[in-house]
C-alpha cells in the first residue's frame, strides 16, 4: 500500500510541475490574472484528485473539469494561447497510470 501511495505522490508532483512548465511556455502569465487563476486551478485539480483516495471516475471528472477550465480560459484570454491544452498531457498520463496502479492493489 505504501508503494502505491508513493507512486501516486510522485505522479502528482510530476503532473503539477510539467503542467506548470507548459503553462509558462505558453505565456499564460502575459494573459492576465483571471487567466492565470483559471489555468492554475486546471493544472492543480488532477494532481489533487490523484492524491485523494477516491474512485477512478472522480479522477476522470477532475480531468474533465480541468479541460473545461482551460477551454474557458482560452476563450477569455486577450492573447493567443495555442499550446495551452498541452498542459493536460501530464494529467492524461496520470489518468492512465492511476488505472494501472489501481489494478495492482
Amino acid at each position: 500500500m505504501a508503494k502505491s501511495v508513493a507512486l501516486r505522490a510522485v505522479m502528482a508532483i510530476l503532473i503539477f510541475v510539467l503542467g506548470t512548465l507548459q503553462a509558462c511556455d505558453s505565456n499564460v502569465h502575459e494573459a492576465g490574472l483571471l487567466i492565470v487563476l483559471l489555468v492554475s486551478l486546471a493544472i492543480a485539480l488532477p494532481p489533487v484528485a490523484l492524491l485523494i483516495p477516491i474512485k477512478q471516475q472522480y479522477f476522470v471528472g477532475a480531468f474533465a473539469v480541468s479541460l473545461l477550465l482551460l477551454i474557458f480560459a482560452r476563450f477569455l484570454s486577450p492573447i493567443a494561447l495555442p499550446g495551452l491544452f498541452v498542459t493536460l498531457v501530464p494529467a492524461s498520463m496520470g489518468l492512465i497510470f492511476a488505472g494501472i496502479i489501481k489494478q495492482e492493489d
